[in-house]
Protein backbone atom coordinates (compact mmCIF):
# COMPACT_ATOMS: atom_id res chain seq x y z
CA UNK A 1 0.00 0.00 0.00
CA UNK A 2 2.78 2.37 0.97
CA UNK A 3 4.63 1.50 -2.27
CA UNK A 4 1.55 2.33 -4.35
CA UNK A 5 1.17 5.65 -2.56
CA UNK A 6 4.78 6.54 -3.35
CA UNK A 7 4.26 5.57 -7.00
CA UNK A 8 1.19 7.78 -7.22
CA UNK A 9 3.04 10.71 -5.64
CA UNK A 10 5.95 10.30 -8.05
CA UNK A 11 3.54 10.08 -11.00
CA UNK A 12 1.76 13.27 -9.87
CA UNK A 13 5.11 15.06 -9.59
CA UNK A 14 6.15 13.93 -13.07
CA UNK A 15 2.84 15.02 -14.58
CA UNK A 16 3.13 18.38 -12.80
CA UNK A 17 6.64 18.90 -14.17
CA UNK A 18 5.53 18.01 -17.69
CA UNK A 19 2.54 20.37 -17.52
CA UNK A 20 4.58 23.22 -16.08
CA UNK A 21 7.43 22.70 -18.54
CA UNK A 22 5.02 22.72 -21.45
CA UNK A 23 3.36 25.83 -20.14
CA UNK A 24 6.67 27.62 -19.67
CA UNK A 25 7.69 26.91 -23.24
CA UNK A 26 4.63 28.78 -24.49
CA UNK A 27 5.38 32.00 -22.58
CA UNK A 28 8.52 33.09 -24.44
CA UNK A 29 9.67 32.54 -28.00
CA UNK A 30 12.51 34.14 -29.91
CA UNK A 31 11.53 37.07 -32.17
CA UNK A 32 14.56 36.61 -34.38
CA UNK A 33 13.05 38.62 -37.24
CA UNK A 34 13.06 41.76 -35.08
CA UNK A 35 16.68 41.23 -34.10
CA UNK A 36 17.71 40.64 -37.71
CA UNK A 37 16.02 43.76 -39.08
CA UNK A 38 18.58 45.92 -37.27
CA UNK A 39 21.43 44.23 -39.19
CA UNK A 40 21.09 46.67 -42.08
CA UNK A 41 19.99 50.12 -40.93
CA UNK A 42 20.42 52.96 -43.39
CA UNK A 43 22.44 55.91 -42.13
CA UNK A 44 25.02 54.08 -40.08
CA UNK A 45 23.34 52.72 -36.91
CA UNK A 46 25.42 49.75 -35.74
CA UNK A 47 24.80 49.11 -32.04
CA UNK A 48 23.22 50.80 -29.01
CA UNK A 49 21.35 50.37 -25.77
CA UNK A 50 18.10 51.97 -24.63
CA UNK A 51 15.69 50.47 -27.17
CA UNK A 52 12.29 52.04 -26.60
CA UNK A 53 9.71 52.53 -29.35
CA UNK A 54 6.68 54.63 -30.26
CA UNK A 55 4.00 53.88 -32.85
CA UNK A 56 3.50 57.04 -34.92
CA UNK A 57 0.14 58.16 -36.38
CA UNK A 58 1.27 57.33 -39.96
CA UNK A 59 2.05 53.72 -38.99
CA UNK A 60 5.82 54.17 -38.83
CA UNK A 61 7.79 53.22 -35.72
CA UNK A 62 10.15 55.55 -33.86
CA UNK A 63 12.96 53.68 -32.10
CA UNK A 64 14.97 55.55 -29.45
CA UNK A 65 18.43 54.56 -28.21
CA UNK A 66 20.92 55.70 -25.60
CA UNK A 67 24.67 55.45 -26.15
CA UNK A 68 25.08 54.47 -29.77
CA UNK A 69 27.77 53.61 -32.34
CA UNK A 70 27.27 54.82 -35.90
CA UNK A 71 29.57 54.20 -38.85
CA UNK A 72 30.33 51.48 -41.36
CA UNK A 73 30.15 47.72 -40.89
CA UNK A 74 33.06 45.34 -41.17
CA UNK A 75 31.41 42.03 -41.96
CA UNK A 76 28.03 41.07 -40.53
CA UNK A 77 28.64 42.07 -36.90
CA UNK A 78 31.93 43.95 -37.04
CA UNK A 79 32.59 47.72 -36.98
CA UNK A 80 35.02 49.60 -39.16
CA UNK A 81 36.73 51.44 -36.32
CA UNK A 82 38.20 54.40 -38.29
CA UNK A 83 34.76 55.39 -39.65
CA UNK A 84 32.75 54.82 -36.46
CA UNK A 85 31.60 57.43 -33.94
CA UNK A 86 30.23 57.01 -30.42
CA UNK A 87 27.28 59.29 -29.69
CA UNK A 88 25.02 59.47 -26.64
CA UNK A 89 21.63 59.03 -28.26
CA UNK A 90 20.05 58.37 -31.63
CA UNK A 91 16.81 57.30 -33.28
CA UNK A 92 15.65 55.00 -36.05
CA UNK A 93 12.42 55.35 -37.98
CA UNK A 94 11.06 52.06 -39.27
CA UNK A 95 8.97 52.45 -42.42
CA UNK A 96 7.94 49.04 -43.68
CA UNK A 97 11.15 47.16 -44.45
CA UNK A 98 13.31 50.29 -44.38
CA UNK A 99 15.02 51.43 -41.17
CA UNK A 100 16.73 54.83 -41.22
CA UNK A 101 19.11 56.37 -38.66
CA UNK A 102 18.57 59.87 -37.23
CA UNK A 103 21.26 61.73 -35.32
CA UNK A 104 22.68 65.22 -35.03
CA UNK A 105 25.62 66.67 -36.92
CA UNK A 106 26.46 65.36 -40.38
CA UNK A 107 27.07 61.96 -41.95
CA UNK A 108 30.82 62.61 -41.80
CA UNK A 109 30.71 64.04 -38.28
CA UNK A 110 27.66 62.66 -36.44
CA UNK A 111 26.59 63.88 -33.00
CA UNK A 112 23.81 63.04 -30.56
CA UNK A 113 20.22 63.50 -31.73
CA UNK A 114 19.44 65.24 -28.43
CA UNK A 115 22.40 67.59 -27.90
CA UNK A 116 24.15 67.67 -24.55
CA UNK A 117 25.03 70.67 -22.42
CA UNK A 118 28.72 71.01 -21.64
CA UNK A 119 29.87 67.63 -20.32
CA UNK A 120 26.29 66.64 -19.46
CA UNK A 121 24.48 64.34 -21.89
CA UNK A 122 20.94 62.97 -22.25
CA UNK A 123 19.65 59.42 -22.43
CA UNK A 124 16.16 59.11 -23.93
CA UNK A 125 13.38 57.23 -22.21
CA UNK A 126 9.90 56.94 -23.78
CA UNK A 127 8.07 59.51 -25.91
CA UNK A 128 4.71 60.71 -27.17
CA UNK A 129 3.55 62.66 -30.23
CA UNK A 130 1.25 65.68 -30.08
CA UNK A 131 0.08 66.99 -33.47
CA UNK A 132 3.33 67.38 -35.45
CA UNK A 133 5.69 67.36 -32.45
CA UNK A 134 7.44 64.33 -30.98
CA UNK A 135 8.22 64.89 -27.30
CA UNK A 136 10.93 62.65 -25.92
CA UNK A 137 11.52 62.28 -22.20
CA UNK A 138 15.24 62.31 -21.49
CA UNK A 139 17.30 61.98 -18.34
CA UNK A 140 20.28 64.27 -17.85
CA UNK A 141 23.45 62.27 -17.21
CA UNK A 142 26.17 64.11 -15.35
CA UNK A 143 29.85 63.15 -15.66
CA UNK A 144 31.20 61.99 -12.32
CA UNK A 145 34.60 60.31 -12.23
CA UNK A 146 34.01 57.51 -9.73
CA UNK A 147 36.86 55.37 -11.03
CA UNK A 148 34.68 52.80 -12.79
CA UNK A 149 35.18 52.92 -16.60
CA UNK A 150 31.85 53.04 -18.41
CA UNK A 151 30.04 54.07 -15.24
CA UNK A 152 31.59 57.49 -14.62
CA UNK A 153 28.28 59.25 -14.27
CA UNK A 154 25.39 60.03 -11.99
CA UNK A 155 21.75 60.35 -12.94
CA UNK A 156 20.21 63.83 -13.04
CA UNK A 157 16.77 65.27 -13.67
CA UNK A 158 14.03 64.70 -16.25
CA UNK A 159 13.98 66.83 -19.40
CA UNK A 160 11.79 66.85 -22.49
CA UNK A 161 13.23 67.12 -26.01
CA UNK A 162 10.93 68.21 -28.85
CA UNK A 163 11.26 67.39 -32.56
CA UNK A 164 9.13 68.46 -35.51
CA UNK A 165 7.72 65.41 -37.31
CA UNK A 166 8.17 64.05 -39.95
CA UNK A 167 11.33 66.10 -40.53
CA UNK A 168 12.78 65.07 -37.15
CA UNK A 169 13.94 68.68 -36.84
CA UNK A 170 15.24 69.47 -33.37
CA UNK A 171 13.27 72.21 -31.56
CA UNK A 172 14.59 72.34 -27.99
CA UNK A 173 15.12 70.49 -24.71
CA UNK A 174 13.76 71.84 -21.43
CA UNK A 175 13.56 70.52 -17.86
CA UNK A 176 10.16 69.29 -16.73
CA UNK A 177 9.37 72.04 -14.24
CA UNK A 178 6.56 70.15 -12.53
CA UNK A 179 8.99 67.54 -11.11
CA UNK A 180 10.31 69.33 -8.04
CA UNK A 181 11.67 66.24 -6.26
CA UNK A 182 15.16 65.52 -7.66
CA UNK A 183 14.98 61.88 -6.54
CA UNK A 184 12.24 61.29 -9.14
CA UNK A 185 12.64 60.56 -12.86
CA UNK A 186 9.66 60.38 -15.19
CA UNK A 187 9.10 59.26 -18.77
CA UNK A 188 9.92 55.60 -18.27
CA UNK A 189 6.74 54.69 -20.14
CA UNK A 190 3.98 56.91 -21.56
CA UNK A 191 0.52 55.33 -21.82
CA UNK A 192 -2.56 56.97 -23.32
CA UNK A 193 -5.80 55.72 -21.78
CA UNK A 194 -9.28 57.22 -21.92
CA UNK A 195 -8.97 60.99 -21.44
CA UNK A 196 -5.48 60.99 -19.95
CA UNK A 197 -1.85 60.52 -20.84
CA UNK A 198 -0.14 58.63 -18.03
CA UNK A 199 3.59 59.10 -17.42
CA UNK A 200 5.35 56.41 -15.40
CA UNK A 201 8.51 57.13 -13.47
CA UNK A 202 10.76 56.12 -10.57
CA UNK A 203 11.77 57.52 -7.20
CA UNK A 204 15.08 56.60 -5.59
CA UNK A 205 14.47 55.03 -2.20
CA UNK A 206 16.94 54.02 0.50
CA UNK A 207 16.01 50.91 2.45
CA UNK A 208 18.00 48.14 4.07
CA UNK A 209 21.24 49.83 3.11
CA UNK A 210 20.38 49.77 -0.61
CA UNK A 211 19.30 52.60 -2.90
CA UNK A 212 16.74 51.47 -5.46
CA UNK A 213 13.91 53.00 -7.54
CA UNK A 214 10.23 52.33 -6.90
CA UNK A 215 7.45 53.11 -9.44
CA UNK A 216 5.66 56.47 -9.60
CA UNK A 217 2.86 57.83 -11.79
CA UNK A 218 1.75 61.22 -13.12
CA UNK A 219 -0.88 62.22 -15.69
CA UNK A 220 -2.10 65.05 -17.92
CA UNK A 221 -5.42 65.51 -19.68
CA UNK A 222 -4.08 67.18 -22.83
CA UNK A 223 -0.42 67.94 -23.41
CA UNK A 224 2.59 66.64 -21.46
CA UNK A 225 3.74 70.26 -21.45
CA UNK A 226 0.78 71.33 -19.27
CA UNK A 227 0.82 71.08 -15.44
CA UNK A 228 1.11 67.48 -14.22
CA UNK A 229 -1.01 65.67 -11.65
CA UNK A 230 0.79 63.16 -9.42
CA UNK A 231 -0.81 60.09 -7.88
CA UNK A 232 -0.94 60.65 -4.11
CA UNK A 233 -1.43 57.04 -2.99
CA UNK A 234 -5.00 57.48 -1.74
CA UNK A 235 -6.84 57.24 -5.06
CA UNK A 236 -6.52 60.97 -5.68
CA UNK A 237 -4.22 63.18 -7.74
CA UNK A 238 -2.31 66.31 -6.78
CA UNK A 239 -0.62 69.07 -8.78
CA UNK A 240 2.02 69.18 -6.05
CA UNK A 241 4.91 66.82 -6.78
CA UNK A 242 5.68 66.62 -3.06
CA UNK A 243 2.36 64.79 -2.55
CA UNK A 244 3.35 61.96 -4.93
CA UNK A 245 3.37 58.44 -3.52
CA UNK A 246 4.63 55.20 -5.03
CA UNK A 247 2.31 52.89 -6.96
CA UNK A 248 4.11 49.84 -5.59
CA UNK A 249 6.89 48.63 -3.33
CA UNK A 250 8.66 46.48 -5.94
CA UNK A 251 12.17 47.78 -6.76
CA UNK A 252 12.19 48.71 -10.45
CA UNK A 253 14.74 48.58 -13.21
CA UNK A 254 15.37 51.96 -14.84
CA UNK A 255 13.14 50.87 -17.73
CA UNK A 256 9.82 49.04 -17.42
CA UNK A 257 6.52 48.82 -19.30
CA UNK A 258 2.86 48.72 -18.20
CA UNK A 259 0.54 46.80 -20.53
CA UNK A 260 -3.25 46.74 -20.27
CA UNK A 261 -5.23 43.66 -21.28
CA UNK A 262 -8.68 42.39 -20.26
CA UNK A 263 -9.08 45.08 -17.59
CA UNK A 264 -5.80 44.13 -15.91
CA UNK A 265 -2.53 46.02 -15.83
CA UNK A 266 0.74 44.16 -16.20
CA UNK A 267 4.07 45.73 -15.26
CA UNK A 268 6.91 43.95 -17.12
CA UNK A 269 10.50 44.51 -16.01
CA UNK A 270 14.08 43.28 -15.95
CA UNK A 271 15.43 42.69 -12.45
CA UNK A 272 17.51 45.57 -11.09
CA UNK A 273 21.33 45.55 -10.87
CA UNK A 274 21.67 43.69 -14.20
CA UNK A 275 20.44 40.41 -12.69
CA UNK A 276 19.39 38.24 -15.64
CA UNK A 277 15.75 37.72 -14.69
CA UNK A 278 12.50 39.02 -16.20
CA UNK A 279 9.46 39.62 -13.97
CA UNK A 280 5.81 40.48 -14.42
CA UNK A 281 3.48 42.09 -11.85
CA UNK A 282 -0.32 42.28 -12.10
CA UNK A 283 -2.74 44.89 -10.70
CA UNK A 284 -6.39 45.81 -11.14
CA UNK A 285 -5.75 49.53 -11.63
CA UNK A 286 -3.25 51.61 -13.56
CA UNK A 287 -2.22 52.97 -10.16
CA UNK A 288 -1.31 49.45 -9.02
CA UNK A 289 -0.37 48.54 -6.48
CA UNK A 290 2.56 46.78 -8.16
CA UNK A 291 3.88 45.10 -5.04
CA UNK A 292 6.29 42.30 -4.29
CA UNK A 293 4.88 38.84 -3.67
CA UNK A 294 6.25 39.12 -0.12
CA UNK A 295 3.86 42.00 0.58
CA UNK A 296 0.84 40.45 -1.08
CA UNK A 297 1.40 41.50 -4.69
CA UNK A 298 1.04 39.35 -7.80
CA UNK A 299 4.65 38.99 -8.98
CA UNK A 300 6.18 36.23 -11.07
CA UNK A 301 9.56 35.35 -12.56
CA UNK A 302 8.87 34.29 -16.16
CA UNK A 303 12.31 34.19 -17.80
CA UNK A 304 15.93 33.54 -16.86
CA UNK A 305 18.88 34.90 -18.86
CA UNK A 306 22.09 32.98 -18.05
CA UNK A 307 25.30 35.01 -17.86
CA UNK A 308 27.50 34.89 -20.94
CA UNK A 309 31.16 35.83 -20.42
CA UNK A 310 31.53 39.57 -19.89
CA UNK A 311 27.99 40.29 -21.13
CA UNK A 312 25.20 41.51 -18.89
CA UNK A 313 21.55 42.35 -19.52
CA UNK A 314 19.21 45.10 -18.30
CA UNK A 315 16.23 47.39 -19.03
CA UNK A 316 13.27 45.55 -20.52
CA UNK A 317 10.76 47.42 -22.69
CA UNK A 318 7.67 46.27 -24.59
CA UNK A 319 6.60 47.08 -28.13
CA UNK A 320 2.93 45.99 -28.29
CA UNK A 321 2.42 47.54 -31.74
CA UNK A 322 3.98 44.22 -32.82
CA UNK A 323 1.81 41.23 -31.97
CA UNK A 324 2.07 37.52 -32.72
CA UNK A 325 -1.24 35.76 -31.98
CA UNK A 326 -1.65 36.27 -28.20
CA UNK A 327 1.91 37.53 -27.66
CA UNK A 328 3.48 40.98 -27.72
CA UNK A 329 7.05 41.95 -28.57
CA UNK A 330 9.43 42.76 -25.73
CA UNK A 331 13.16 43.48 -25.63
CA UNK A 332 16.00 43.67 -23.16
CA UNK A 333 19.39 45.32 -23.56
CA UNK A 334 22.74 43.55 -23.80
CA UNK A 335 26.04 45.17 -22.86
CA UNK A 336 29.56 44.09 -21.96
CA UNK A 337 32.30 45.05 -19.54
CA UNK A 338 34.74 44.42 -22.41
CA UNK A 339 33.86 47.48 -24.48
CA UNK A 340 36.44 46.74 -27.19
CA UNK A 341 34.66 43.49 -28.04
CA UNK A 342 31.74 45.47 -29.48
CA UNK A 343 33.88 46.43 -32.47
CA UNK A 344 34.35 42.78 -33.43
CA UNK A 345 30.83 41.67 -32.52
CA UNK A 346 28.04 44.26 -32.23
CA UNK A 347 25.77 41.60 -30.71
CA UNK A 348 27.59 42.47 -27.47
CA UNK A 349 25.72 45.78 -27.55
CA UNK A 350 22.34 45.14 -29.16
CA UNK A 351 18.91 44.39 -27.73
CA UNK A 352 17.36 40.93 -27.92
CA UNK A 353 13.71 40.57 -28.92
CA UNK A 354 11.18 38.05 -27.63
CA UNK A 355 7.50 37.23 -28.04
CA UNK A 356 5.78 37.23 -24.64
CA UNK A 357 2.42 35.74 -23.74
CA UNK A 358 1.59 38.25 -21.02
CA UNK A 359 -1.26 36.55 -19.16
CA UNK A 360 0.51 33.17 -19.18
CA UNK A 361 3.66 34.78 -17.79
CA UNK A 362 1.81 35.63 -14.57
CA UNK A 363 1.00 32.01 -13.75
CA UNK A 364 3.91 29.84 -14.89
CA UNK A 365 5.85 28.11 -12.14
CA UNK A 366 8.90 27.22 -14.23
CA UNK A 367 10.46 30.24 -15.99
CA UNK A 368 11.66 30.03 -19.57
CA UNK A 369 15.36 30.42 -20.35
CA UNK A 370 16.82 32.68 -23.03
CA UNK A 371 20.47 32.51 -24.13
CA UNK A 372 21.63 35.87 -25.45
CA UNK A 373 24.00 34.32 -27.99
CA UNK A 374 22.94 30.72 -28.56
CA UNK A 375 19.37 31.77 -29.34
CA UNK A 376 20.47 34.59 -31.64
CA UNK A 377 23.01 32.84 -33.84
CA UNK A 378 22.36 32.12 -37.50
CA UNK A 379 18.81 30.71 -37.87
CA UNK A 380 18.81 26.91 -38.21
CA UNK A 381 16.94 27.05 -41.52
CA UNK A 382 19.62 29.20 -43.14
CA UNK A 383 22.75 27.40 -41.98
CA UNK A 384 25.39 27.20 -44.70
CA UNK A 385 26.80 23.71 -45.00
CA UNK A 386 30.47 23.98 -45.88
CA UNK A 387 30.80 20.42 -47.08
CA UNK A 388 27.39 19.23 -48.22
CA UNK A 389 28.71 16.03 -49.81
CA UNK A 390 30.58 14.94 -46.70
CA UNK A 391 28.02 16.00 -44.12
CA UNK A 392 27.03 12.39 -43.46
CA UNK A 393 30.46 11.77 -41.96
CA UNK A 394 29.25 13.62 -38.85
CA UNK A 395 25.70 12.26 -38.40
CA UNK A 396 24.66 8.61 -38.24
CA UNK A 397 20.89 8.32 -37.76
CA UNK A 398 19.01 5.40 -36.22
CA UNK A 399 15.34 4.94 -35.32
CA UNK A 400 15.64 6.44 -31.86
CA UNK A 401 19.07 8.05 -31.72
CA UNK A 402 21.70 10.03 -33.62
CA UNK A 403 25.38 9.28 -33.41
CA UNK A 404 27.42 12.48 -33.75
CA UNK A 405 30.76 11.13 -34.87
CA UNK A 406 34.26 12.02 -35.99
CA UNK A 407 34.51 14.74 -33.35
CA UNK A 408 38.16 15.35 -32.46
CA UNK A 409 38.15 19.08 -31.75
CA UNK A 410 36.03 21.23 -29.37
CA UNK A 411 32.57 21.55 -30.95
CA UNK A 412 29.06 22.67 -30.16
CA UNK A 413 25.99 20.50 -30.72
CA UNK A 414 22.49 21.97 -30.59
CA UNK A 415 18.96 20.93 -31.54
CA UNK A 416 16.24 23.30 -32.76
CA UNK A 417 12.56 23.08 -33.57
CA UNK A 418 11.52 24.52 -36.94
CA UNK A 419 10.26 27.71 -35.23
CA UNK A 420 13.81 28.48 -34.12
CA UNK A 421 13.44 27.40 -30.47
CA UNK A 422 16.57 25.79 -29.02
CA UNK A 423 15.79 22.40 -27.43
CA UNK A 424 19.30 21.23 -26.63
CA UNK A 425 22.81 22.71 -26.33
CA UNK A 426 26.04 20.94 -25.45
CA UNK A 427 29.78 21.58 -25.75
CA UNK A 428 31.41 18.35 -26.94
CA UNK A 429 34.99 17.16 -27.43
CA UNK A 430 34.30 13.59 -28.63
CA UNK A 431 31.63 11.48 -30.29
CA UNK A 432 28.20 11.61 -28.69
CA UNK A 433 24.98 9.60 -28.91
CA UNK A 434 21.84 11.73 -28.79
CA UNK A 435 18.70 9.89 -27.65
CA UNK A 436 15.71 11.06 -29.72
CA UNK A 437 13.25 9.77 -27.13
CA UNK A 438 14.05 12.92 -25.16
CA UNK A 439 12.72 15.23 -27.92
CA UNK A 440 9.19 15.98 -29.20
CA UNK A 441 7.74 14.10 -32.17
CA UNK A 442 8.27 16.78 -34.76
CA UNK A 443 10.79 18.02 -37.29
CA UNK A 444 14.14 18.68 -35.63
CA UNK A 445 17.22 20.50 -36.90
CA UNK A 446 20.50 19.15 -35.59
CA UNK A 447 23.30 21.71 -35.71
CA UNK A 448 27.02 21.06 -35.31
CA UNK A 449 29.62 23.83 -35.10
CA UNK A 450 33.35 23.14 -35.12
CA UNK A 451 36.54 24.51 -36.60
CA UNK A 452 35.61 23.47 -40.15
CA UNK A 453 32.29 25.30 -40.16
CA UNK A 454 28.54 24.76 -39.67
CA UNK A 455 26.83 21.46 -40.39
CA UNK A 456 23.11 20.81 -40.06
CA UNK A 457 20.75 17.91 -40.53
CA UNK A 458 16.96 18.04 -40.62
CA UNK A 459 15.15 14.96 -39.39
CA UNK A 460 11.59 13.96 -38.50
CA UNK A 461 11.42 12.46 -35.05
CA UNK A 462 8.68 9.80 -34.87
CA UNK A 463 9.49 8.29 -31.48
Amino acid sequence: MKQNTYKILILVCIISIIINSSKAQNVISIAREHFDKFDNVEGGWLAADGTTSLLLPDGKILWLFGDCIVGEKDGQFGIDNPTSTFINNAAIIEDGNVLTTYHGGTTENPSSLIPGVGLDIFWPEHATIENDTIKIFAIKIIFDDNGVPGFNFRVGTTHMASFKYPEMEYINIVPVEYITDTTMRFGTHVLKKDDYTYIFGKKDTLAGGFLYPIPMLARVSNSVSEPWEFYDGSGSWSYNCEDAKSIGDRPMSESFFVYEKNDKFYLIMHEIWTVGELYILEADEITGPFNRALTGGIENLFCMIPKHGSNFTYNLFAHPQFQNEDSILISFNVNTSNFGSIFTDTRNYRARFLWLSVEDAVTISIPDTVYIFDDFMDPPNSIFDFDENNKEQYFEIYSNKILVKNINTPSVLSVYSTDGRMLYYQNINADLTLNLDDFPNTTLIIKLIHEKGFYSKKIINTN
